[in-house]
């Protein structure tokens, strides 16, 4: 019905104007020069009926698109933006940010995928992080078996040979104090630190997206100052598990989570090597999942050295939420509520920016040419108040079936289902984009991360490991 009526609003107030020469005249002295955008605010009125059945019209598209999840990953941007909705003016909106999301999208799904700088070719890495995810992945336990928490990490892990559990909390979840575990796996001669990230996917986002502390005796690095505070929580919790593991095994250091205990995971990695080593310093790595940017600047010197992996599934949201990215994806929509696309804004989302005619496909070259204004304005120069954060390490894309940079999915058990994994740049994921569909949320899951990297090591083997990729 919303889809009818406001398909038709313009145009049937239009079509009466033209055929009316009194109604003309009327408009003429009520002093209405420009009727047809006139009939085009009155039809987006959002007090109107016409408004309404417009916001139903896209909430039906974004959730169709998105999935159900997405309204509580906009409910987490929400609350984000009241930090920032005097920098964006948000009070000056005249649809709100939710009706510019879909012709902002336009935009992003244009764009050219995350900058790579070659396949990954390194056979035994790749064993190691397909065998370490199963540690981010027991960090959440198992839901069945509640009050043992060490038995729950050791079935999540997969209850492998020779791994031994030696302390485990998963009763807290959060950014304040994530569940983790210590364990030693004597096969691979490594003491664990798994941290557990947040279980919705909103929560992970209203965790990710906040603001940046200076990291004491790092000097002018600055780190995502929640998830830091529940890094110096999460070595307290285990420091002396730790050095009694790591005293009596000689073995090095493996710091591994998902999501939010990926960003977690990073930040104790440099808190431990800089800020309050263990004793011994022993040597340590880190393996990281679905990291959210957690700190900046990538040139500070208490990042070198540092042994940091960071994997990024696809068109996973997650590493790409920061309070600047959030801001920079507001302005974004605060340029696209400001044009003057009168009837045009609701057809481009009800055609899925598809322009029928030639005065709708210049409405939508202004949106595109609106969004690439602000991205290439970011580009010249940060906004001083929203420093940006980055995936911290040597930080590495999945990529699944189709051209490189492709986001787009195919039948599960289709042949064609391919991931590859490429070397990137942490900067080329400074942008919060909308694109993806319900890939965006789907690829956030640890499962995904498995997949993608077991199936990346198929690929290598049947092609002997050489640098190349088969298309």
């Amino acid at each position: 019905m919303a889809k009818t009526f406001l398909g038709s609003a313009h145009e049937q107030v239009t079509s009466a104007y033209a055929n009316a020469p009194s109604f003309q005249n009327m408009a003429a002295q009520m002093g209405i020069t420009d009727f047809h955008q006139w009939a085009s605010a009155k039809a987006i009125d959002l007090h109107s009926r016409a408004g309404e059945q417009l916001v139903e019209l896209v909430q039906t598209k974004v959730k169709a698109e998105f999935g159900n999840e997405v309204f509580g990953m906009l409910d987490a941007l929400s609350e984000c933006m009241e930090k920032i909705s005097k920098e964006l003016k948000l009070k000056e909106a005249k649809f709100g940010l939710t009706m510019a999301l879909p012709l902002v999208a336009m935009q992003h799904n244009t764009l050219k995928p995350p900058e790579h700088e070659g396949p990954l070719t390194d056979g035994a890495l790749l064993d190691e992080a397909a065998y370490w995810v199963d540690f981010a992945q027991g960090a959440y336990g198992k839901e069945d078996i509640k009050g043992y928490d060490k038995a729950s990490v050791n079935v999540a892990i997969g209850e492998k040979p020779g791994v031994e559990v030696r302390a485990a909390n998963l009763q807290n979840a959060g950014v304040q104090m994530p569940g983790h575990f210590v364990a030693v796996d004597r096969r691979q001669k490594a003491v664990v630190l798994g941290i557990r990230g947040t279980t919705t996917l909103s929560d992970a986002l209203t965790d990710a997206v906040g603001e940046a502390t200076e990291v004491e005796k790092c000097s002018g690095l600055l780190a995502h100052k929640a998830m830091l505070a529940s890094a110096k929580a999460v070595i307290e919790k285990t420091r002396p598990a730790l050095e009694e593991a790591l005293k009596e095994t000689g073995f090095p250091l493996l710091i591994t989570g998902h999501s939010l205990g990926a960003g977690t995971a990073i930040l104790c990695t440099v808190l431990l090597s800089r800020v309050t080593p263990l004793s011994g310093s022993p040597k340590m790595r880190c393996f990281a999942y679905a990291p959210p940017p957690v700190v900046g600047p990538l040139s500070n010197s208490a990042l070198r050295g540092l042994t940091i992996y960071s994997f990024i599934n696809r068109a996973d949201v997650v590493p790409r939420a920061s309070l600047a990215n959030v801001f920079h994806l507001g302005l974004e929509c605060m340029a696209v509520d400001r044009l003057e696309l009168y009837h045009h804004r609701f057809n481009l989302m009800r055609r899925d920016a598809a322009p029928e005619n030639a005065e709708e496909n210049k409405a939508k070259q202004s949106i595109l040419d609106a969004v690439k204004e602000c991205q290439d304005e970011r580009a010249r120069k940060h906004h001083e108040s929203f420093p940006p954060l980055f995936v911290a390490g040597q930080v590495y894309w999945i990529e699944w079936q189709g051209q490189v940079g492709s986001v787009e999915d195919v039948n599960v058990d289709s042949s064609e289902r391919r991931p590859r994994i490429h070397m990137a740049k942490a900067e080329s994921f400074q942008s919060l984009l909308l694109r993806g569909g319900t890939n965006a949320l789907k690829d956030h899951m640890c499962g995904r991360y498995k997949e993608g990297l077991e199936g990346y090591k198929v690929h290598l083997k049947a092609i002997g490991g050489c640098n190349c990729v088969i298309q």
